[in-house]
């Protein structure tokens, strides 16, 4: 076994993954996690408006990464690989957080994001049948991924789309808690950019996967889970009126009661309804009783065989 361990800057959190790695992960997905962390630190929350990283965004975002390079030190692993997702490479002024950090950061495309994002389901599910077409759907907080392919033949398709929770709740949701009007122009807007992507999936699609913190967030609270546990999370089948009921739920409450819900981390529940109803939007248009949350993400494919910095 070999110790790894990666950081994934993104536009809502910061994330820690440090496993130890069997000789041929590619063949058995043998990845043992060591340690995980995450902190919301919104680096990307003044997206929406100019396109900039604020000072305090950035500050907090480095912060956190520094930290999460030290832990990673000490389990054994001085180098850590560090990748940043949308706010990084859609942000007009990168260099305001990566002039802040001592470790170089790999800033990921938008199809980077969404391969690795599928090599991390593909090593997470061992049940999924070699030819059986997969769809890997990643709400993140600035970027939503849809990934298509199989489990033999790896990534066939997929596209990035600028429509992740906190943008889209930045741009558009002003009251608390949503009125009508805006949760209606939020799903217009969602089903504009989604439904060219997912439509011509839903006589190729065999199952439906999640991944980002809004899937493993939902499977969460379908479940009630305070403290969060990942083993209960992984692989939950996520029922789509288990979704309809948590954004009926998450839409009519305040933001001071949202924050109470069992299994919502206080920290994600301004941005919620944006992101389940993009997740309700998938179900819908693919015409999937369920989507299956994973734990197993970009951040595996990272630890599991690292790309060439």
């Amino acid at each position: 076994m070999t110790r790894r361990a990666a950081i994934d800057i993104g536009t809502n959190s910061v994330r820690l993954l440090v496993a130890d790695v069997g000789e041929d992960p590619a063949g058995g997905g043998a990845l043992r996690p060591v340690d995980r962390r995450l902190t919301i630190t919104r680096l990307g929350e003044s997206l929406h408006a100019g396109g900039l990283l604020t000072p305090d965004a950035a500050a907090r975002t480095a912060a956190v990464v520094e930290e999460y390079v030290a832990r990673a030190k000490e389990s054994g692993v001085p180098d850590p690989m560090v990748a940043a997702t949308y706010a990084v490479r859609a942000a007009r002024n990168p260099d305001a957080l990566l002039f802040r950090l001592s470790v170089p950061v790999r800033v990921l495309s938008g199809e980077d994001e969404a391969a690795l994002g599928f090599r991390g389901v593909v090593s997470g599910f061992r049940d999924l049948a070699p030819d059986a077409p997969v769809a890997v759907l990643d709400v993140g907080g600035g970027s939503v991924e849809v990934t298509w392919g199989t489990a033999r033949h790896g990534v066939e398709g997929s596209r990035s789309l600028p429509i992740g929770c906190v943008v889209m709740t930045k741009r558009m949701i002003a009251h608390d808690p949503p009125v009508p009007a805006e949760t209606a122009a939020l799903e217009e807007t969602l089903a504009a950019a989604l439904e060219p992507v997912l439509a011509p999936l839903r006589s190729r699609t065999d199952r439906l996967i999640g991944v980002g913190g809004t899937v493993t967030t939902l499977a969460a609270m379908a479940q009630r889970l305070v403290p969060y546990e990942p083993d209960r999370v992984h692989g939950y089948r996520l029922t789509a009126a288990e979704v309809g009921r948590l954004l009926e739920t998450a839409r009519r409450l305040p933001l001071a009661e949202r924050r109470r819900l069992p299994g919502l981390q206080p920290e994600r529940a301004d941005v919620i309804v944006a992101g389940t109803l993009v997740v309700r939007h998938a179900l819908a248009s693919l015409r999937c009783d369920a989507i299956t949350a994973s734990e197993a993400d970009l951040l595996w494919a990272l630890v599991a065989a690292p790309p060439a910095r």
